[in-house]
């Protein structure tokens, strides 16, 4: 007997109804098909596949990140919109899964969008919530980036803006928009993914960077370094570390700063 184990066959029967891709269809239909009761070796005679082909397809479907699967059958260039957003593969293919969350009609759209409009950046269509934490703050504190509970200590410690706070990020808006719209006042100079001056430390959750051109893929993969200028959260909440651009990592990246800034800093929102 056929079973499905993460996904049920109505699901995979909605989608049905939105996908437009013949391969999807028929992936789609053998999902079903096996959730109904049909044995993938039958299956494989059905669609004169092999039984690989049935037991890949199965797994795919049939998994937590299904609607990455939908995706990329619809005909999402999941690498190259990774590669747009200076991202990595599995955390475009982690935003696409999530979109499970959504109303499949409104999932597909999203999915569409991205399938015809050719390489577009990873840009969420919700809000997110940045919890930011100023680097001298936490060398001071004795804190480490590398602390599993650093926002932890954070929001236990008696700070206040602008050492620690939260904003909320509207979608498309860049962190370092979000934060002089909430009245911070953080370092920058170009504004357009060109120079370190306003980099953060991505603690936690995801941010993509289209249009970034400086920072290594070392820098990005392994520090997690972004540029708040252009960088638009992908995840419901990020946590950074601010004020590492003056590092020494940074050094030979970063650009005089704009004179005649006076940046405030409000309380938080």
């Amino acid at each position: 007997m056929g079973e499905l184990h993460h996904v049920d066959a109505s699901t995979l029967r909605e989608w049905l109804t939105a996908v437009r891709a013949g391969e999807t269809t028929a992936a789609l239909l053998l999902a079903i098909a096996h959730g109904d009761g049909v044995d993938p070796e039958t299956l494989a005679s059905w669609y004169g596949r092999s039984a690989a082909w049935v037991e890949d397809t199965l797994d795919a479907l049939d998994a937590p990140r299904y609607v990455a699967t939908i995706a990329r059958l619809e005909g999402v260039d999941v690498e190259a919109v990774a590669a747009e957003s200076n991202l990595t593969v599995e955390s475009v293919e982690a935003w696409f899964a999530g979109l499970a969350d959504r109303p499949v009609s409104e999932a597909a759209t999203v999915i569409h969008g991205y399938a015809a409009g050719g390489v577009e950046p990873l840009i969420t269509g919700e809000a997110s919530t940045v919890f930011h934490l100023d680097y001298e703050t936490m060398t001071e504190r004795g804190w480490s980036l590398e602390d599993p509970d650093l926002f932890e200590k954070a929001a236990a410690a008696d700070l206040g803006l602008p050492e620690y706070g939260r904003f909320l990020v509207e979608p498309g808006e860049s962190i370092l928009d979000a934060a002089e719209r909430g009245g911070r006042s953080w370092p920058y100079a170009c504004r357009g993914g060109a120079c370190s001056n306003c980099a953060v430390v991505v603690v936690d959750g995801d941010v993509a960077m289209p249009g970034q051109t400086v920072l290594s893929a070392t820098q990005i993969r392994e520090a997690n370094a972004r540029l708040s200028c252009v960088g638009v959260p992908v995840t419901e909440e990020v946590e950074i570390v601010t004020g590492v651009g003056g590092l020494e990592a940074f050094a030979d990246l970063r650009l005089p700063a704009p004179t005649g800034d006076a940046g405030a800093t409000s309380a938080e929102e």
